[in-house]
């Protein structure tokens, strides 16, 4: 076989899955910055910088520059790439959108380029219908309509580029191939931890797609144990901490609340029948599954048994299908694989269920679906009847375009998005609770006296909801808290932070506020005890310094409270009030 017949790209499929993944999307560009934007882009102080921030970047980990946290995650190419988009088009939303649309089309042609080389006895065709179906599967929508989704575009656009040089290797032998794909491993490390499973993804895809021996296999696997350890190597050295907290909130994973082993299994096994649901039929769809709207189970809770009786079926299947090289071995393999990283099986991560985490697993998804449509076609239906594929292919992406195309609307702001949210999973805490954050908004935002009440009594009531599903959500309470201030019930606001700082003693807002209405009752003993607890959790911390002037400004220490409104200024030059406050100081 020579090297054109493995690499052989026709045009006109690149154009058709290029502009329908243009297309499908097209409607983001009007869309706003939402939900997590404000952490990895908007309020990121090194990502603001553009490129002058690339070497805090590098020396931080992932939200450093928003909560100065250097702990769990180390992604600096995803923030780097957005330093250089807020160098060249500023905070414009529509632009970041339009590059996530341009990622992902390029992502789906990488998709057909891979499945081409994989796949060099078939037609280029059934390539096509993979990635095809790929490029229109709702279930996408969260990674491309989020800007934040960023992270995951860029790992799978090199974890994808890995696979297809590691191949191209394997089959040219040509040694430039070999450091092309332990480059692209390594920044797709670089984007997201998750790619850590390309160690045993690649071998496996080149046992099961060509013809190679263990010894063989071993040698191309080793580097990448190599490019492993040396991203480790670098993430050791700059985080502070490599773990997850052992005191995880139920609010951030259900499974946190799991009162053992057993339930917590079974559990996770119901989550899991959720995400295959999803990638069959991906109806409805949440931007959050928070705590209580998957309720701790057992295992005498029949979708447990059934999604189990699945799991234990399609290992037991991937696992005999090795030695015979079966196409749907590999993609069970490939998802099982791919998604085991952010499963819950293994250790707990931040999140209950989150649809971006089958981005790159659905691809394992499509192919499986394309060569299923492909052998019934082979088997039952007349042969004069070439069109099969396609016929049943379009049956399936009509809906899926209708879905993402609907579903692309609801991120167009975070009013839309906590709507759709709580219609989708209205037994959801946290879901409930960001609803109730965008009338409490309204409210604070609106001119009209009675519009503003309106809006914050609205907000109240969906607060007292979320507390009501999940009676130890602080931001909730917090929020309800600011509320009741809002709303001039200074004493229901008191309370509320006091459970707040009770349920979570580091909620460094909570202890704020709470010393501002000490401090606003002349209780400045008590106001400062709670500046300055704010103050130990976080040393930065603006306001607080600011409270701490106002506080000895009142107590008379001027020389004192100078200094606290001067460290406040240095961290906010834009703080007017403190401004102000140091001018009435100085007079």
């Amino acid at each position: 076989m020579t090297k054109e017949s493995f690499y052989t790209i026709h045009k006109w499929p690149l154009l058709l899955l290029a502009i329908s993944s243009i297309f499908l999307y097209s409607n983001t560009l009007n869309n706003d910055f939402v939900l997590d934007d404000d952490v990895v882009f908007l309020k990121n102080q090194f990502v603001q910088e553009g490129v002058s921030g690339i070497d805090d970047i590098l020396s931080h980990g992932f939200l450093y520059g928003f909560n100065q946290r250097n702990d769990q995650s180390y992604r600096p190419l995803v923030l780097i790439n957005y330093a250089i988009d807020k160098s060249l088009f500023g905070n414009n939303a529509s632009a970041h959108h339009f590059l996530n649309i341009l990622y992902y089309a390029l992502l789906v042609l990488l998709i057909y380029r891979l499945f081409v080389q994989l796949l060099p006895e078939e037609t280029h065709w059934l390539a096509f219908w993979i990635a095809l179906i790929y490029s229109f599967h709702p279930i996408h929508t969260e990674v491309i309509a989020n800007i934040k989704g960023r992270d995951e575009l860029l790992h799978a656009i090199f974890a994808v580029s890995a696979l297809f040089y590691s191949l191209k290797f394997f089959d040219l032998k040509e040694s430039k191939y070999r450091w092309y794909s332990l480059l692209f491993f390594f920044l797709a490390l670089l984007s997201k931890e998750m790619a850590v499973s390309l160690i045993l993804l690649i071998p496996i895809t080149i046992y099961f797609f060509r013809e190679v021996d263990m010894k063989r296999l071993i040698q191309l696997s080793l580097p990448l144990f190599g490019v492993f350890a040396l991203y480790m190597f670098i993430r050791q050295m700059v985080l502070d901490d490599i773990t997850f907290a052992d005191d995880m909130s139920v609010i951030n994973n259900t499974l946190a609340g799991a009162p053992t082993f057993a339930n917590r299994l079974a559990t996770n096994i119901l989550i899991f029948g959720n995400y295959l649901k999803l990638l069959v039929f991906p109806h409805p769809l949440s931007w959050d599954y928070s705590y209580p709207h998957f309720q701790i189970v057992g295992f005498n809770y029949p979708w447990v048994i059934l999604t189990a009786v699945l799991l234990l079926t399609g290992i037991v299947l991937a696992v005999l299908g090795i030695r015979t090289k079966n196409k749907y071995a590999w993609s069970l393999l490939f998802f099982l694989i791919s998604f085991s990283v952010v499963s819950n099986f293994f250790i707990l991560i931040g999140s209950t269920l989150g649809e971006r985490f089958l981005f790159f697993p659905s691809i394992a998804f499509c192919f499986f679906l394309v060569v299923l449509i492909q052998d019934l076609d082979k088997k039952y239906a007349n042969r004069r009847r070439k069109y099969a594929i396609p016929m049943l292919t379009a049956i399936l992406l009509i809906p899926m375009a209708a879905k993402t195309i609907s579903r692309n609307a609801e991120w167009e702001s975070n009013e839309s998005l906590f709507i759709s949210g709580v219609e989708a999973t209205p037994n959801n805490s946290r879901a409930v609770s960001a609803l109730a954050s965008v009338y409490r908004v309204r409210g604070e935002s609106a001119q009209n006296p009675r519009e503003r009440e309106q809006n914050l009594l609205k907000a109240k009531e969906y607060y007292l909801e979320s507390i009501k599903l999940y009676n130890d959500n602080a931001d909730a309470l917090y929020n309800l808290g600011v509320t009741y201030n809002n709303l001039g019930n200074q004493e229901k606001a008191r309370l509320a932070y006091e459970k707040v700082v009770k349920i979570s003693p580091n909620h460094m807002n909570g202890l704020n506020n709470l010393g501002v209405i000490y401090f606003q009752r002349s209780d400045f003993e008590q106001a400062e005890q709670y500046f300055k607890r704010a103050l130990e959790l976080n040393p930065n911390f603006a306001n607080a310094y600011a409270n701490l002037g106002a506080v000895e400004h009142n107590k008379g220490n001027r020389e004192l409270a100078r200094q606290y409104y001067q460290k406040a200024l240095q961290l906010n030059p834009q703080d007017i009030n403190t401004r102000n406050n140091l001018q009435l100081l100085n007079n």
